[in-house]
């Protein structure tokens, strides 16, 4: 079992954490677009632009579920925009549904 020092661990769980928050970030600015150009969400899925919040969150789930479950390559490079197409549209369908439950006649 190799040793690892206090620095190493370090490092790795710094290089970790700044992944999860760079992740985040792009996840929440491509939501963010699609609020701004709804029509982006087409190339996602034909129909999805005016799709209701409900088939959105559906179709949103859809699409991340099916692309985790393609193969990667073995460099790891892949399925990384799909995957983060999908929880920003994710993230859209959830917005727009508590925008619903916050202003129902807007």
């Amino acid at each position: 079992m190799p040793y690892y020092t206090p620095a190493q661990i370090n490092a790795e769980t710094a290089v970790c954490t700044q992944a999860r928050r760079s992740a985040a970030f792009l996840v929440k600015q491509r939501a963010r677009a699609y609020a701004k150009r709804p029509m982006t969400l087409e190339n996602l899925c034909p129909g999805l632009a005016t799709a209701s919040h409900g088939t959105m969150l559906a179709l949103a789930k859809h699409l991340f579920e099916t692309e985790r479950q393609t193969t990667r390559r073995w460099f790891g490079f892949g399925g990384e925009v799909p995957i983060l197409n999908a929880k920003a549209a994710l993230l859209r369908a959830r917005a727009r549904r508590r925008a619903k439950v916050r202003f129902p006649a807007a």
